[in-house]
């Protein structure tokens, strides 16, 4: 902008803020003012649902108490009556006890013995009787006591032939009585009213307006939302806002009523909005001629300084002085600034980059060697695992060639090539498995089964073959039904109890446990073998990682199986992890995997 136009700047920037300010202040002023009034409305709605519910929990744990009492249980009703006498001597309740039909048996309102008329409608008794649950009623009018009462029924239970309703009986006054405590303002009107639209309770002329129904416009709003805000006229046609919260345990709701012209009245402080953005606009005209004379003396010792900092190499600092002309002169010294300083960065990213790319070369040349490594292990392992098999396979095959072996010698033979061929069968098994898994082509067939069936069923096929006579196995295992692939799910086991099988010497004990935790099934398996390093730990569900053991151990091994395991587990959308305090103190391994009926969704691909 050219300095000439300042002149104009400066008579718009009086006359635009006043009209501005003043019309988004009082915009925003009436709107705050009507959102603020009416969250406190609805704040103490809601704390006066809540002393309803604390006064109506009270009452339900009294039915509750007095339900469990020995009198009751024994048949003592003359018992019973006093002991709901003694609970009830506050005298804001009363209890009665219906049988099936309806028929009351004890009224602590009267003395023992009186006689007491049947309940209007014993319908509504016995459909507490049928589901079991508590029932608060609308208002109702009491047979003994000749008024409107509110009443908390509970059933009770003592064996076919003795069954009661308990019903715990409380006046409309108490509860507005829990309306009427603390400080309301006295605009504010609450009232509770049932689930048919009857007036319960009142803050104000409680004795006028309990027992007839509340507005139309307010007890159909009630019906369509838990809890809200609505505008309508009162009897006396004035206009309010309510707002009510609906009770989920019994169903009533509270409202809370205030004038509309009440909620309004905070427009009168707009006309101070108002005359203040008047005195800030003129204050704000004053600012800007003083601010522009002093920008203009700023911006040319600015630009001295600017020029100064380059002749030192450094960046010029930043200035905006509004006026075309010297923003402009600034503009250049900025740019002849950038242009050092990208140099400058240039340089040091050259830098960074050789310093990063020497240690991702180094980097690298250590995963190639530990790759490197770790195929020849692999090779060297899987060598060892093919020539024993294969050894006995071609030991046997010569051994029936002979013309003059025995038949059991054949036999023998048989057997052994039987097992050595199953035995290679598995390992090419588990390298397809793994290397389909880590491909993602492997597809599960899922049935509901129970893991600790499965755990059971895994052990009982080891011990068939013998492979743990030499240690001990115990199964501790509840019901974990789970959705999964049978097949997969005896690969995993099989493999972790094969695993505790190979690095546990002989004698040594193995532990197999089945456990629920919330909606997982926790598959534990832990050891007393030779444990592994925490190096080891961190990398045990590597590909080809194996603990320490020579080629010739009885159990081999490819170092694939755990691989396997956490590539199963994870398919089937749960987690295995492993642990050991260290070198000689055992193993334990953790699967976790979803129950049948968790809601999580379980991946299948």
């Amino acid at each position: 902008m050219k300095a000439r136009a300042y002149l104009a700047v400066m008579a718009l920037a009086v006359l635009v803020p006043i009209v501005l300010f003043s019309t988004i202040a009082l915009s925003m002023l009436l709107q705050a003012e009507r959102d603020a009034a009416l969250r406190s409305l609805q704040e103490i709605s809601r704390a006066a649902a809540l002393a309803v519910e604390q006064e109506l929990g009270l009452a339900e744990a009294r039915a509750k108490f007095l339900a469990s009492s020995d009198s009751l249980l024994k048949g003592d009703l003359q018992g019973f009556h006093q002991r709901a006498s003694n609970v009830n001597h506050d005298g804001t309740s009363w209890t009665v006890l219906f049988d099936e039909e309806g028929q009351q048996l004890v009224n602590t309102l009267v003395p023992y013995g009186t006689a007491l008329p049947r309940r209007g409608r014993p319908e509504l008794g016995r459909e507490v009787l049928r589901t079991g649950q508590t029932r608060i009623s609308n208002l109702t009018r009491g047979n003994v006591i000749g008024a409107q009462v509110l009443a908390l029924e509970v059933p009770v239970v003592v064996d076919d032939n003795h069954r009661y309703v308990l019903n715990q009986a409380l006046l409309p006054s108490q509860l507005s009585k829990q309306l009427s405590r603390g400080k309301i303002p006295q605009h504010y009107i609450i009232g509770l009213f049932d689930r048919e639209g009857m007036s319960i309770a009142r803050s104000h002329r409680a004795e006028e307006m309990v027992g007839k129904p509340v507005r139309k416009e307010l007890f159909e709003g009630s019906r369509h939302a838990p809890e809200g805000v609505l505008q309508h006229d009162t009897r006396e046609g004035i206009r309010v806002y309510d707002a009510y919260t609906r009770l989920a345990f019994s169903g009533w709701t509270v409202a809370v009523g205030i004038p509309v012209h009440v909620i309004e009245a905070s427009a009168r402080g707009a006309v101070l909005v108002a005359s203040l953005g008047f005195a800030a606009a003129i204050l704000c005209a004053l600012g800007l001629a003083l601010f522009f004379s002093r920008r203009m003396a700023l911006s040319i010792d600015s630009a001295a300084a600017s020029a100064a900092a380059l002749g030192r190499g450094e960046m010029p600092q930043p200035f905006a002085s509004g006026v075309l002309e010297f923003d402009r002169l600034h503009a250049a010294l900025d740019v002849a600034g950038v242009l050092l300083r990208q140099e400058q960065e240039s340089r040091e990213r050259v830098e960074r980059e050789r310093e990063r790319l020497f240690v991702s070369e180094q980097q690298a040349r250590h995963l190639a060697e530990e790759q490197n490594r770790a195929k020849d292990e692999f090779l060297a392992m899987l060598s060892h695992e093919l020539r024993n098999p294969l050894a006995a396979i071609s030991n046997s095959i010569a051994l029936l060639e002979h013309p003059a072996v025995p038949a059991d010698t054949a036999e023998r033979a048989r057997l052994i090539i039987k097992r050595q061929s199953r035995h290679l069968a598995r390992i090419v098994d588990d390298l397809l498995d793994l290397g389909r898994l880590m491909n993602g082509k492997v597809s599960l067939v899922r049935h509901r089964l129970d893991l600790a069936e499965a755990v059971r069923d895994c052990v009982q096929g080891l011990q068939t073959t013998g492979r743990v006579d030499q240690h001990r196995i115990t199964i501790h295992a509840v019901p974990g039904w789970i959705d999964a692939d049978p097949t997969r799910i005896e690969q995993i086991v099989s493999n972790l109890i094969g695993n505790a099988l190979k690095y546990t010497p002989a004698g040594g004990s193995i532990a197999a446990e089945v456990a629920n935790a919330g909606n997982m099934a926790v598959l534990t398996v832990s050891d007393n073998g030779v444990g592994m390093p925490p190096e080891l730990v961190e990398r045990v569900f590597e590909v080809f990682v194996q603990g320490s053991g020579s080629l010739d151990r009885a159990q081999g091994g490819l170092g694939i199986g755990l691989a396997l395991v956490r590539q199963l587990v994870k398919l089937h959308g749960g987690t295995v992890s492993a642990a050991s305090p260290g070198p000689g103190q055992g193993s334990t391994f953790v699967v976790r995997l979803p129950l049948a009926h968790a809601e999580q969704p379980v991946p299948v691909q």
